[in-house]
């Protein structure tokens, strides 16, 4: 039964970023001007953008292809991974509004958005490995 709620919670929070990568999209080309006087402003924002896909692609397919593996460590992993997947659109998505405009490399929001998606999928291949 987990199994499947979790399915349905990755696949739904997968359309929702892609809602919103599509919206931020959207928002950026009814503001076409906002990054003429800076190419890094612009590269930032674009990155900062794509992560959101990134991240909503991910679960989106663990929506699609989610299995449960039997109790154990291995469930604890996969269970793991799948909170900080469903956390990383969330986080990437608070970076696209808090941090694409600001020209500094120091991202933390970001960082943390893309080391949150990475380190849910390593959960998800470590409890998906067979013995």
């Amino acid at each position: 039964m987990l199994g499947v709620q979790l399915r349905t919670l990755h696949f739904a929070v997968g359309l929702g970023g892609a809602a919103a990568f599509v919206v931020s999209g959207l928002m950026r080309a009814g503001f076409p001007d906002l990054h003429v006087s800076s190419e890094v402003l612009r590269y930032l924002s674009r990155s900062n953008h794509v992560y959101i896909l990134l991240a909503s692609l991910v679960n989106i397919a663990l929506g699609v292809h989610l299995s449960v593996a039997a109790p154990g460590w291995r469930t604890a992993a996969l269970r793991a991974g799948s909170l900080l997947a469903l956390a990383a659109p969330v986080i990437l998505c608070f970076a696209y509004f808090l941090e694409a405009s600001v020209p500094t490399p120091q991202r933390v929001l970001t960082l943390f958005g893309v080391a949150t998606v990475t380190a849910g999928i390593a959960l998800h291949v470590l409890g998906g490995v067979q013995r």
